[in-house]
């Protein structure tokens, strides 16, 4: 138990990292409006991030695809499914080519955490990566946004 809270706390710090990096990219040379085209409120927003989009994007972009590459395609290799994963994760945040890049390296991240946790603790993986990305988003509401 010790060893997955400790690579929880490492991959935590390694996703905010990324999110740093990318957020001073982003404000030192590049410019993109974070905040663009949002018809919703701010509140609105980070209800949806936090709350929602956890749940809904663990099931899609690592539950599913980490089983059908498993399952059906019979891929064993860890590597080239976090690969694959991390691909059809920052294909769907195409906000801009930035966002793409950094969801990418996020996408890593979560994926590597959620199949870390598959194979040592399966029934909670699901839970433990939903909570993860909740909490790392509720973190760039507070801090980074």
């Amino acid at each position: 138990m010790k060893k997955l809270i400790i690579f929880f706390i490492i991959s935590f710090a390694l996703a905010v990292l990324n999110g740093y990096f990318f957020y001073y990219i982003n404000n030192s040379y590049v410019h993109f409006d974070v905040n663009q085209n949002q018809n919703i409120s701010k509140h609105e927003l980070s209800f949806i991030a936090i709350f929602i989009a956890p749940f809904i994007e663990t099931l899609v972009f690592q539950y599913l695809p980490y089983m059908l590459l498993t399952k059906v395609m019979m891929i064993k290799n860890k590597s080239l499914c976090i690969l694959i994963m991390s691909l059809i994760f920052a294909s769907m945040h195409y906000y801009n080519w930035l966002y793409i890049i950094m969801t990418f390296f996020g996408g890593i991240i979560l994926n590597n955490l959620y199949i870390h946790y598959f194979r040592h603790t399966p029934k909670y993986s699901f839970i433990l990566t939903v909570f993860f990305h909740a909490l790392f988003n509720l973190y760039g509401f507070l801090f980074v946004i």
